[in-house]
C-alpha cells in the first residue's frame, strides 16, 4: 500500500535525524535537515492552488524535499530541469495540467502560473503530517518523454505502478551493504532518477547525486565518490554510455571504491565488453542487465550477468521479466512467436501505466488492457532463448532501408564492437532532403592504448555484413558524449567538430574532443 511506503518515508526521516540523505558536490544533507525543509515546503503547498506541482530546479536538495513534500500531500508531481527550453517547459505544465510551480530560484518561467521560490522558504520543525487518502490510482509523478520529434509526451506514474515496482526492487536493493550510499547519476526529470531516489531513501540509505557538469570529467566523479566524510557508495544505476565514459578513467577500480558492489545497467543495449571491463575492476560486484520502458516504471527486467555471459557472442541476456510483470513476443498480427524467432515484445501488469498525457495522443494505441491487465507493445525487437530468458535485438524504429536492404543499425554496432581494439560504436544513417537513407556513418571510440585500423575493423565487419551495408564513413571520437540522462547524445555527436587525416590507424587519445574522418 502506498500509505504504508509513505509513512514508513515519514519515519525514516523523523527517525535517523544526524544519517546523510543527500550528498552533492557542494553539500551533505542530513536526514533530519531534509525532513525541516520538507516541512517547509509543506507549509507553501497550504497556500498553492490544488493540482499538479511543476517542480524547476537541478539537483539541489530542496528540490528532492519538494517532490517528498507532494507524496506526503497526496499531489502529484512532475520535474523539469532548469535547462528546460521555454517552450517546452510551456508543453509540460500545459499537458501535466500544472496548477503551480515550485522553482528552486529565479528562473525564467512561465508566466499565468502562481510561483514559490523554494530557496526564499524558511525549514521548519517537522511533523510531516499525511495528508488525505493516498489512492493506488492517483498519480505520483509525470515524467515526460524525450520529445525529440513532435510534442512530449506525459508518462503519469501512478501510486500503484510505482508500489509494484517498490515491493520487488527495494528488497533487492535493500541486501547491498546497507550503510552505503547509492550512486545517482540521471536527470530527476528522467525515470531513472526516481527509481534511485524513491527506494534509496525509504531505506535509509544515502543518495550521491552526481553533477552532469562532469558527465566527460569522470575524475571529478571519482573525487566526489570518494570523499572520507561521507557514505561510501555501495550501488550504481546508469546507462551504459555513462559506465563507458567511467571506464576510461583508472581510477574507476573497486580499489577506490572497494563498497561498490551492485550495478544496474539500463536505458540502452548492454556491452559485452563493457561487461567484461566491470567484472575485472569490481570483482565482487554483481552487475545486472536492466530493461524497462517508462511506461512500465522504469524496471520490468533485471538479470545478473555470469562471466560466461559477458563472453557469450550476441546480444546480452535480461533474463526473465521480475515481480509481477508479464511479458510475450509477438509478430505483426498479435500471435505469439516460438522461442528463438524475433517479434515485438509486449509488457504487461500492474508497473505498465493505463494512458499517455494528452488522453489523446495518437501513441495510446500501444496501450491497451486485456482482462483488466495494463499492455504496452514497447516497439522494442526482441526474442526469447530456449531458457525463457529476454534478448533484446534494438528499436523497430531503428530499422533502416539502404539501397533495398532492411538493415538493423543495432547490429551494425554490435558487430563493429566486436572489434579488438573497438570500446563503443554507433551507427546513423545519413540522409537526403526528402529523409531517404543515403548511407550510413559509423563512429567508433577505440580501447584506451589502442589503435584503431579501418583496414582492419573493415575486415572484421566484412565477416559478418555484405559489402552493401558497410558503412563507409567512419569517424573515430575519443569518448561519446552523454546527455543529462547518461543516454548517448546523437545530437551533440553529429555536430563534433570534424578532422580528416591521412592515417589507416587513429587511437583514441589522438582525436581530442572531434570525430575525425578515417578514409
Amino acid at each position: 500500500m502506498f500509505e504504508t511506503f509513505i509513512a514508513d518515508l515519514r519515519e525514516t526521516l523523523l527517525s535517523q535525524p544526524d544519517r546523510p540523505a543527500l550528498i552533492t558536490s557542494e553539500e551533505v544533507i542530513s536526514f533530519g535537515s531534509l525532513a525541516r525543509r520538507v516541512e517547509g515546503i509543506l507549509r507553501a503547498l497550504d497556500d498553492m492552488p490544488p493540482g499538479l506541482s511543476l517542480i524547476v530546479g537541478h539537483k539541489e536538495p530542496d528540490c528532492i524535499a519538494a517532490m517528498i513534500a507532494c507524496a506526503i500531500a497526496g499531489r502529484a508531481f512532475a520535474f523539469a530541469d532548469r535547462s528546460t527550453p521555454m517552450d517546452r517547459l510551456e508543453q509540460i505544465a500545459s499537458t501535466a495540467a500544472a496548477s503551480h510551480i515550485l522553482a528552486f530560484g529565479q528562473e525564467t518561467l512561465l508566466g499565468g502560473l502562481p510561483v514559490q521560490t523554494l530557496k526564499d522558504l524558511p525549514t521548519r520543525t517537522p511533523q510531516l503530517e499525511l495528508g488525505a487518502a493516498l489512492s493506488e490510482e492517483g498519480p505520483f509523478y509525470v515524467i515526460f518523454t524525450s520529445g525529440s520529434t513532435g510534442t512530449p509526451k506525459g508518462v503519469p506514474i501512478s501510486r500503484g505502478n510505482y508500489m509494484a515496482l517498490h515491493r520487488w526492487y527495494t528488497p533487492l536493493l535493500g541486501a547491498v551493504r546497507p550503510e552505503g550510499a547509492h550512486v545517482n547519476h540521471a536527470s530527476m526529470a528522467f525515470d531513472m532518477g526516481m527509481f534511485d531516489l524513491w527506494p534509496t531513501l525509504s531505506l535509509g540509505r544515502p543518495v550521491h547525486l552526481l553533477n552532469h557538469a562532469n558527465n566527460i570529467m569522470p575524475r571529478n566523479n571519482i573525487r566526489h565518490l570518494t570523499r572520507v566524510d561521507v557514505a561510501s557508495p555501495a550501488s550504481w544505476a546508469s546507462t551504459p554510455s555513462l559506465l563507458q565514459l567511467m571506464c576510461t578513467d583508472p581510477q574507476f577500480t573497486a580499489e577506490n571504491l572497494p563498497d561498490l558492489r551492485f550495478f544496474v545497467v539500463g536505458g540502452e543495449m548492454l556491452p559485452g565488453a563493457l561487461v567484461q571491463e566491470l567484472q575485472t575492476r569490481f570483482p565482487q560486484a554483481q552487475v545486472l542487465n536492466g530493461y524497462g520502458p517508462s511506461e512500465a516504471t522504469c524496471a520490468t527486467h533485471l538479470y545478473p550477468i555470469s562471466v560466461a555471459d559477458a563472453g557469450a557472442d550476441g546480444a546480452m541476456k535480461i533474463g526473465c521479466a521480475v515481480g509481477e510483470n508479464r511479458m510475450q513476443i509477438i509478430d505483426a498480427d498479435g500471435e505469439d512467436v516460438p522461442a528463438g524467432e524475433q517479434g515485438e515484445l509486449v509488457l504487461s501488469g500492474p508497473q505498465v501505466i493505463s494512458h499517455y498525457l494528452p488522453r489523446d495522443h495518437p501513441a495510446n494505441a500501444a496501450l491497451n488492457q486485456e482482462d483488466g491487465i495494463n499492455t504496452y507493445r514497447t516497439g522494442d525487437l526482441a526474442r526469447l532463448d530456449v531458457d525463457g530468458n529476454l534478448i533484446l535485438l534494438g528499436r523497430i524504429d531503428r530499422q533502416v532501408k539502404l539501397l533495398g536492404n532492411r538493415i538493423e543499425l543495432n547490429e551494425i554496432e554490435r558487430i563493429a564492437e566486436g572489434y579488438s581494439a573497438v570500446r563503443k560504436a554507433v551507427c546513423l544513417p545519413q540522409k537526403d532532403a526528402a529523409d531517404r537513407v543515403t548511407g550510413l556513418q559509423l563512429f567508433v571510440e577505440p580501447l584506451a592504448g589502442a589503435t584503431c585500423e579501418r583496414d582492419g575493423l573493415f575486415a572484421h565487419m566484412g565477416k559478418h555484413l555484405s559489402a552493401q551495408v558497410l558503412p563507409r564513413d567512419l569517424r573515430i571520437v575519443s569518448a561519446f558524449p552523454v546527455t543529462s540522462n547518461g543516454k548517448l547524445d546523437t545530437r551533440s555527436l553529429l555536430e563534433l567538430p570534424t578532422a580528416r587525416t591521412p592515417s589507416r590507424g587513429i587511437a583514441a587519445s589522438d582525436t581530442g574532443l572531434m570525430a575525425e574522418a578515417v578514409k
